[in-house]
């Protein structure tokens, strides 16, 4: 599970607590040059979730870059 949003945010931590209570796999990045390619190699299935105010450009990069790649 990827999770996208602020470091400092309240909100992208309490949804990487969240996530990290079902899935054992959780990346909390801020942007998409956070994100390391390389450790979702062999993944069946990656999900995105995230903060309240995280831009949707920035959760579309994120996206973008997975299908890209993946």
């Amino acid at each position: 599970m990827i999770v996208i949003g602020g470091f400092n945010s309240a909100n992208t931590k309490r949804l990487v607590e969240i996530c990290t209570k079902i899935c054992k796999n959780v990346i909390w990045i801020e942007k998409l040059s956070d994100l390391d390619i390389s450790k979702l190699k062999g993944f069946k299935n990656i999900g995105i979730t995230a903060g309240a105010s995280t831009p949707g450009w920035s959760i579309k990069a994120v996206y973008d870059e997975l299908v890209k790649n993946i």
